[in-house]
């Protein structure tokens, strides 16, 4: 076992420790459980019963694929699928804990980009769990027939490879058409035999002949491999048992690779796996998941394999309120605001059919309403009647949960608890006494830390349970109350696309006095049920109000209920433009308020743009080098992702002002793939001890746009004609909070500059000497923020001496490139996120009379030194000294001119062109010409 190798063991295990799974996925003595597929209220019942019969189907075949896959470690057992309430023709038991929202498997309409291939959402790094698969209506209905599976392999494949993705965090092993990231050919080191990129324990039978023309398919000059014309399709004779992350559309394909000799991994082929992987095989990672780790699930002969299917039904979400009434929230009036913003939640938005109990405790706990249905005012005033308004006594957490359980459990397992607390546990039991049994229970714990000096185990109580974190700040207004309670119904059942209410706008106002004036949009996709909110601290605070359409119309009545402190402006439809707004307030030092504009999409066959922000590594944090803080914010239209969307985050801090930084979708760092409207940065500033939390503005000028076009798994392609332009929109999210365990110390150069994902050669130019050009995104000092101190750019015709192992070390023998060898850009680095683009002149050692392929790697340092990890490598075709680019279709293309001019004869040489060009022709191509 080599250093490479057990270098990165330790950085997977390492990963794995401190990376968080929102998945209620399990495993016991090898068998899967718990595993849930839910069905979108936005797929219709036509087909249902073939849909629900080929999930069972896929799942149960693939079972067998997985076990043998992962030499007998694993297994599908308990599986749970979740149909709409729509599907009233299907028989189906009463949900519990399942939601789709949370759902491993998503069957929805398809995602344009994708039509109808599987796929699975992928936002983080190797060995990080993806979020969800997604699988089309169209795809499971005609997953067995022989037109799908030519196309996409066996169902039972499809779906392991996308398990994979899911569960352990493997990518890819194959290139895609058009990608200059991950080619569809490469040429391996020292073999100037033109390679399909591919990981398989037997090289691919693949000659000219297989070739599949999309145009004038050509030598690439620049790569020496094929150019994006080019495509492939594989030998019958080639029959590998490896990768299933690679072709498992194969019938002989049962394995992943491996470092072993028998299941060879191709560390060197430029696909996205080994780029996001450092070369090490699927197999290696897979084995290094918590799964399997430290001999966990050994090999095992089961004599059954076969899963069991449960259809379940929503049955409407249930929740139990449970409240801190210690003395210790009298302080800064957090009873009163808690009653206020519990009633506003009850009252507004809290949706019909959904079920709540309440519970509140001090030194112990009392039940102060049983689990009842709300449908309609009576119910929603009955439980506000019951909330708490007094506080008094200690804190005994344990007790609350304990009592929030005894109300969930006759319903069956699951169900959400929202926990708020602002002490410390002084009473028995406490949370580490009853944490056990809430696990056990199904049911999901939203922590609301009410202070700074709450309880600092309920975020791990969240963590493990697949539930929530909110901070309340004591000097905040009602704001974050109100959100934390909003974020809780994220565990209601999924309703159809004109169902969704979209947040357009939201922003808190407090020691503020003078007259507020702001802006939002209403777009295209919404407008119906267009309601201004306004949440206040006290009814004088607000002066005056008036709201201006963009044709402009101005509204100035507010209908106000001072009970819960709402005042309320509403239309059936709103006007699609920028709208304004004018809020006068009384000088105050106490008093606030809290502005929110919601609407629901303006036909119900378009879907609104909807908008996610979170953490997806857990609620809590220790900042190692392992341990990187991300912050994401999804941008969608139903599932097709809104591009060039301007998305910035806003970060309370434990102490001092937010922090805003902004995100990015471009493919480095942080972001895993490019334009797939998923936005992510690192968070470096979270150095101090405490909890912060997060929340996202997302808007556009007008130059997003909604990607509809075709695009690979790596990077999608630019705007096409097909996409759709959004128009000007605003939109809010909140991403909840997160706790750092341990401060950091400020002296400490904490982060090197981030790994560089997307090298690539642009350009090279061979006369009358060697000149490259590369592009990539600068990195950043720290991660992906600010600006790295200098890059160190090497080149070599050995790529072992550029692997991450080797890069500057003793044993590489590659040339390091200096300034005075840049003919364009810098060795300087641009500020993080750039695009930066350098030429330099490659010293190449001899002579020789054949082209010869040169490889290019970099890093990036910053100014204490520390070197990021070295970039992907990518190669640079070196034609002989004087030779210009080829640029013929085919060797046989190029003789045929050649002979041709050397006999005088243009005639005959055209026709000997057009014969050999003519054996390269599509098969499209070729199916109509006479």
């Amino acid at each position: 076992m080599n250093c490479r190798f057990n270098l990165f063991i330790a950085l997977v295990l390492a990963l794995y420790l401190t990376t968080a799974n929102s998945t209620s996925i399990s495993i016991a003595n090898n068998a899967y459980s718990n595993i849930v597929v839910a069905i979108s209220p936005d797929v219709p019942n036509t087909w249902s019963e073939i849909i629900l019969k080929n999930i069972q189907l896929m799942i149960r075949r693939a079972s067998s694929v997985l076990y043998r896959a992962t030499e007998k470690r694993a297994y599908f057992k308990d599986v749970r699928i979740l149909v709409p309430e729509s599907w009233s023709n299907i028989r189906a038991n009463l949900s519990t804990w399942e939601t789709y929202s949370e759902a491993d498997v998503r069957v929805a309409p398809p995602r344009s980009t994708y039509g109808n291939t599987p796929y699975t959402v992928q936002s983080g790094g190797c060995g990080q769990p993806g979020e969800y698969i997604h699988l089309t209506p169209d795809y499971l209905r005609t997953a067995t027939d022989p037109n799908t599976t030519a196309t996409y392999g066996q169902p039972e494949k499809v779906f392991v490879h996308e398990w994979s993705h899911l569960r352990y965090g493997v990518f890819d092993e194959y290139g895609y058409q058009g990608d200059k990231k991950y080619p569809l050919f490469y040429k391996e080191p020292n073999d100037q035999e033109i390679q399909v990129n591919l990981c398989s324990d037997t090289p691919p039978i693949f000659t000219t002949k297989d070739l599949v023309t999309q145009g004038p398919c050509k030598i690439d000059p620049a790569t020496g491999v094929y150019d994006n014309n080019c495509a492939y399709q594989l030998s019958p004779a080639f029959l590998p048992d490896s990768s299933l992350m690679s072709v498992h559309s194969l019938d002989s394909v049962v394995d992943f690779c491996k470092e072993d000799q028998a299941l060879s991994h191709v560390f060197d082929a430029p696909n996205k796996h080994n780029a996001m992987c450092g070369g090490t095989s699927t197999w290696t990672v897979i084995t290094l998941h918590p799964d399997f780790a430290m001999n966990n699930n050994p090999p095992n002969d089961v004599a059954f394999i076969e899963p069991n299917f449960q259809i379940v039904r929503s049955s409407g979400s249930r929740f139990v309120l449970v409240s801190d009434t210690s003395g210790s929230m009298n302080d800064y009036n957090r009873i009163v605001r808690l009653y206020e913003s519990s009633r506003r939640w009850i009252k507004y938005d809290i949706s019909d059919g959904s079920k709540l109990g309440m519970v509140q405790f001090a030194n112990n706990a009392r039940i102060l309403s049983p689990i009842v249905e709300i449908n309609g005012d009576a119910s929603r005033e009955a439980l506000i009647a019951r909330l708490p308004v007094t506080a008094v006594g200690g804190t005994c957490i344990g007790c609350g949960l304990q009592k929030a359980l005894d109300l969930l459990r006759p319903g069956g397992p699951g169900g959400v608890i929202l926990l708020l607390t602002d002490g410390e546990e002084t009473d028995r039991p406490f949370i580490n006494d009853v944490i056990s049994d809430v696990i056990k229970s199904g049911a999901r714990v939203v922590s609301i830390a009410f202070g700074r000096k709450a309880e600092d185990k309920i975020e791990d109580l969240a963590t493990k349970t697949n539930g929530k974190s909110y901070f309340i700040d004591d000097n905040d207004s009602s704001q974050g109350l109100n959100d934390a309670f909003i974020g809780s119904l994220t565990y209601q059942p999924a309703v159809s696309a004109d169902q969704i209410v979209v947040l357009l706008f939201q922003r808190q106002y407090q020691k503020v006095t003078e007259t507020i004036n702001e802006n939002f949009s209403v777009d295209s996709t919404v407008g119906r049920n267009f309601i201004f909110r306004i949440d206040y601290t006290q009814k004088n605070y607000l002066r005056s109000f008036s709201l201006k359409s963009p044709s402009g119309t101005v509204y100035t009545q507010l209908v106000y209920d001072d009970v819960a402190k709402v005042a309320m402006f509403k239309l059936a439809e709103a006007e699609v433009g920028k709208w304004y707004f004018t809020l006068t307030v009384t000088s105050s030092t106490v008093d606030a308020a809290a502005v929110h504009v919601t609407s629901q999409t303006r036909s119900t066959t378009t879907a609104p743009i909807t908008t996610e922000c979170y953490v997806p590594d857990g609620n809590t944090s220790n900042n190692t080098d392992t341990s990187r803080v991300r912050i994401l914010a999804k941008v969608m239209q139903g599932a097709n992702p809104v591009v060039r969307a301007k998305v910035k985050a806003r970060v309370e801090m434990p102490s001092g002002p937010a922090e805003v930084i902004e995100l990015l979708d471009n493919g480095a760092s942080a972001d895993t793939t490019a334009d797939d409207g998923i936005y992510s940065r690192y968070f470096v500033s979270a150095t101090t001890q405490g909890r912060y939390t997060v929340e996202c503005e997302i808007w556009s000028d007008g130059s997003a746009y909604v990607n509809v076009a075709s695009f690979t798994k790596s990077n999608p392609r630019t705007k096409s004609a097909t996409s759709r332009m959004t128009g000007s929109f605003t939109r809010m999210a909140d991403g909840g909070s997160f706790k750092m365990a341990q401060s950091v110390s400020s002296s400490v150069d904490n982060y090197p500059p981030s790994r560089v994902t997307d090298l690539f050669v642009v350009d090279v130019q061979n006369n009358p000497e060697t000149n490259v050009t590369i592009q990539f995104t600068a990195p950043g000092e720290d991660l992906d923020f600010g600006t790295a101190s200098r890059y160190e750019i090497r080149y070599s015709p050995v790529f072992n001496d550029l692997r991450a192992v080797n890069f500057g070390s003793k044993t590489d023998n590659s040339t390091l490139v200096q300034q005075e060898h840049v003919l364009n850009g810098s060795l300087q680095p641009l500020e993080s996120g750039s695009m930066q683009i350098i030429s330099f002149v490659m010293k190449v050692e001899g002579s020789s009379s054949a082209a010869k392929t040169y490889y290019v790697a970099l890093r990036a340092l910053d100014r204490s030194g520390q070197a990021g990890t070295a970039s992907n490598i990518v190669s640079a075709q070196l034609s002989p000294s004087g030779d210009g680019p080829a640029s013929s279709l085919s060797t046989k293309a190029i003789i045929a001119i050649v002979v041709g001019s050397l006999l005088g004869c243009l005639l005959i040489a055209a026709i000997a062109y057009l014969i050999a060009r003519k054996k390269y022709l599509s098969y499209d191509e070729a199916k109509t010409r006479p």
